[in-house]
């Protein structure tokens, strides 16, 4: 046994001493792991053995007297769920109207006794009352259930998806869609999908808010030209190819978009896309272009901007289209080649986090596709014949513009409209000196409300205060919003405009 003892004692004299070398010659090859490794091993001791922790179980040993807890409760303040609205904003919610049925070119509206002629919907081709397409629903109701219980991605594709995604592809000649659940969400997904940070996008400075937000998710490099003016434009591409050649930048390591509209949401007027895609080409940019409003609208079958002007949808880097609009469903859509649409599977925002459309209104959307794609042409026409015989009657209220007349760009010396006329009119007061620009917003609004009151029913171009300060008054005035359809009868377009023009005198004479 001593033997062993002794044994033992001289194995770990040896084990501490090898130790003892191992450490010094580690101290002299690594001292910062020393270090580290000290450190490490002193915060572990005073983790588990010094640390005092307090026991949740255990009750304050001092209680708040009755005078402190009411004092507390006096004083506490909590900040609102959410931003306090201003005055202005305050009047525009106080205005809203409930609309409780839509009945063909009528609607009722609460607070109103009698039907009212509806002029405020962007249901151009009267798909809302489409027979067939309320039929797809109701079975797709029946059959799928009401929503669709997830992202596209994840589990919430259903056929009805895909039918649509292909339908839309075929009808707009490209190779691929794809399709968003939400129509505002559709171009400001597809946006920052493409374009990053330190990416440049030339943005049209009358584009709507879906656009503007696409712009402002991206986080690139932005420059807003003129609406519409071509020129304004060249310029700023020349300046921007200008710098280029000065600094010798590599053009390559920067992705360049020009960013438009088809048909302007917030101006009813239309981009001259020739002339842009002239300047894309010269300059070495991509389009994207937001077809939300002009997809069924525009075109001699409705197939948009590109089939107005016949330009081939395939020189078309990134196109956006809504279902809002004329194929009552909701949604919209993104159209192109496969690498454009497929990318966005898994970098369009709206796409991955969204749950999808629900199933009933994406095979309404289907049934309406096959109505323009059937009868377009007759669609299409009389829509511009409507659009026409309400733009010549408004023409004539006295000390009243629409805005399209004095916004259409011109290409080759004619109006980018040719022989189409824009559903789509704001109509508004003449500027003048003597009057302010919120003085014709408090005079707009009393205009809509007495239409309203008399069986017309109007809408106006609303703004947030936000949005306001940053706002081009010269370009975007106080308007009424008037929309054309093709359910409207020529007798009802010549009443409403009668209408508008008494209300218009009784509101300029009380100034």
């Amino acid at each position: 046994v001593e033997m062993d003892i002794a044994v033992v004692k001289d194995f770990v004299l040896e084990c501490l001493k090898g130790y003892k070398i191992w450490w010094w010659h580690l101290y002299e090859d690594a001292p910062l792991h020393i270090f580290v490794e000290t450190g490490l091993l002193l915060f572990i001791v005073w983790l588990v053995f010094i640390r005092k922790t307090i026991d949740p179980t255990k009750s304050a040993t001092k209680k708040l007297s009755e005078d402190e807890v009411k004092w507390l409760v006096d004083t506490w303040n909590p900040e609102p769920l959410a931003p306090v609205l201003d005055e202005r904003t305050q009047r525009q919610s106080a205005s809203m109207r409930i609309v409780d049925a839509v009945k063909g070119n009528v609607m009722s509206v609460r607070g109103i006794a009698s039907d009212v002629l509806n002029l405020c919907s962007y249901d151009f081709i009267g798909s809302s009352q489409y027979a067939t397409a309320k039929d797809a629903a109701k079975e797709a109701l029946y059959k799928y259930g009401c929503g669709s219980c997830g992202p596209r991605g994840f589990y919430g594709t259903i056929d009805v998806h895909l039918d649509l995604e292909a339908a839309v592809a075929k009808f707009m000649g490209t190779e691929e869609a794809i399709y968003y659940s939400d129509g505002a969400s559709t171009v400001s997904s597809a946006i920052p999908a493409f374009s990053k940070r330190g990416d440049l996008l030339i943005v049209d400075e009358g584009c709507c808010d879906s656009v503007r937000i696409g712009v402002e998710l991206s986080r690139s490099t932005v420059i807003t030209y003129r609406h519409n003016d071509m020129a304004d434009l060249r310029k700023i591409l020349q300046s921007i190819a200008d710098d280029d050649k000065r600094l010798k930048r590599d053009t390559l390591q920067q992705r360049r978009f020009i960013v438009c509209e088809g048909l302007y949401r917030i101006t009813g007027d239309i981009c001259p896309l020739p002339e842009i895609m002239k300047l894309k080409e010269e300059f070495f940019y991509r389009l994207i272009l937001d077809e939300s409003t002009s997809f069924g609208v525009m075109g001699a079958t409705g197939r948009g901007i590109t089939e107005h002007f016949d330009i081939n949808i395939g020189d078309i880097e990134v196109l956006t289209i809504s279902l809002d609009t004329t194929l009552c469903s909701v949604g919209g859509l993104c159209v192109g080649s496969h690498e454009i649409v497929d990318h966005q599977r898994l970098s369009g925002a709206g796409y991955c986090f969204s749950a999808a459309a629900p199933p009933f209104l994406s095979s309404a959307a289907v049934a309406s596709l096959k109505r323009l794609e059937d009868k377009g042409e007759t669609l299409m026409f009389d829509l511009n014949k409507n659009s026409l015989r309400l733009k010549n009657a408004l023409k004539k209220i006295k000390n009243f513009q629409i805005a399209s007349d004095f916004l259409t760009a011109q290409v080759d010396g004619e109006d980018t409209c040719g022989d189409w006329n824009s559903p789509i009119m704001y109509l508004s007061l003449i500027p003048s000196p003597n009057r302010t620009w919120e003085e014709d917003e408090t005079m707009i609004h009393q205009l809509c409300e007495m239409c309203l009151e008399r069986g017309v029913g109007l809408s106006t171009l609303k703004f947030s205060t936000d949005r306001l300060a940053s706002l081009n008054k010269e370009l975007i005035r106080p308007s009424l919003r008037i929309c054309a359809s093709t359910y409207l009868k020529a007798k009802e377009i010549t009443h409403a405009v009668g209408i508008i023009k008494e209300c218009a005198a009784t509101i300029r004479a009380r100034q």
